[in-house]
């Protein structure tokens, strides 16, 4: 369960739901008992394009159930089933329809992603017996695609041991129906939640993904377009407004959409402590979040003057100033030039994190 309170599993499954392409989805489940009030509590229980289907002892008997009660709604088994793991709680869309249009030229499509580590081959007794390539190897990823009868045929050939001790549907189909699959280079966020530790990622990653950012510049500089691009397929919703015309044309669109985290860059200096009401019509004020200023191309004769316990003096006194509005503040300090991706990389550091941990903190790169 995420640090949120949501089952981990609602996340996978209502990344689906939203999925224009996905006519019904077979969740398969030990505990349908168990499933039904989560579903229930999260208001899906009456979803028409969900299905609670009952697992078996081993991954490939859970797979073999789910899809044979997906044959039962399908009147055409050329159509696409896309088999996932629910404890891999992000699902890109574009990646899910790339993998289904190489099922349907291929027959069959999976996710990988490059090794990062090398895998040796063992003994029974544990001794070396060989060391794979990393460069010929990939390790392999859901969501994976198949044309229905191909799976359906991979599934009614193989042997009972491959029904209790397999763990690729890709080796499958292509062992039983002869299908090739296409591999699709997956982002990052394909991994699993396996480990405890797996869990602090997790919810990491789930809190970046429900920020709204809202990066405010007066004039797109590098550092806020590559802040944008890297942010883009990271959170919720991002957007880049031009402060200047925001504040002499102010938005009467009450139903605009409106952001927990706001990014300024600053030349030279933050203007003044109450900047950031000027734009209050963006701020999202029930959802905790992180205003952080960036001070771009920081004069450092002007800083010399200022000892660092007064930089970070400011920076408190701010966090006060903005706790009405549900906002933790950041300050950073851009004094050296040719930054751009530590300052990237600490931003989506801050953007990520429980705003928290961070409010009140001044930065300097």
């Amino acid at each position: 369960m995420a640090d949120t309170g949501k089952p981990l599993l609602l996340y996978a499954v209502e990344q689906f739901l939203s999925f224009s392409l996905v006519r019904k989805i077979a969740l398969v489940v030990d505990n349908i008992e168990k499933a039904h009030t989560i579903l229930q509590e999260a208001g899906l229980d009456g979803c028409k394009r969900l299905i609670l289907v009952k697992g078996g002892p081993s991954r490939h008997r859970s797979i073999q159930a789910g899809l044979l009660k997906l044959e039962e709604y399908s009147s055409d088994l050329a159509n696409v089933v896309v088999v996932h793991d629910g404890v891999r709680p992000l699902v890109p869309e574009r990646l899910v329809v790339e993998l289904c249009g190489a099922a349907q030229t291929h027959g069959a499509a999976g996710a990988i992603r490059p090794l990062v580590s090398t895998v040796l081959r063992a003994t029974c007794d544990l001794f070396l017996d060989a060391s794979l390539d990393r460069a010929t190897h990939v390790a392999s990823h859901t969501p994976q695609a198949f044309i229905m009868r191909t799976l359906l045929q991979a599934y009614r050939k193989c042997t009972d041991e491959e029904l209790d001790c397999g763990t690729e549907c890709l080796q499958l189909v292509l062992k039983h129906a002869g299908t090739r699959a296409k591999l699709i280079n997956g982002p990052e966020e394909l991994w699993k939640v396996t480990h405890k530790k797996d869990l602090f990622t997790a919810n990491c990653c789930l809190r970046e993904r429900s920020n709204g950012v809202c990066i405010i510049s007066e004039q797109q500089t590098a550092s806020s377009k590559m802040l944008e691009e890297s942010l883009s397929d990271k959170v919720l919703r991002i957007k880049r407004v031009d402060s200047v015309a925001e504040h002499s044309s102010p938005s009467t669109d009450h139903n605009q959409a409106t952001f927990n985290t706001v990014i300024i860059f600053h030349m030279h200096e933050i203007q003044q402590d109450e900047h950031l009401l000027d734009f209050a019509s963006l701020l999202d004020v029930d959802k905790n979040g992180l205003i952080v200023h960036i001070i771009d191309n920081a004069r450092v004769d002007g800083m010399q003057s200022m000892s660092v316990y007064n930089l970070h003096r400011s920076g408190r006194t701010m966090a006060h100033h903005y706790e009405k509005l549900h906002k933790g503040v950041v300050v950073i300090h851009c004094v050296s030039a040719n930054e751009e991706r530590r300052l990237i990389d600490l931003v989506s550091t801050l953007v990520q994190a429980d705003p928290a941990t961070f409010t009140g903190q001044t930065f300097f790169l």
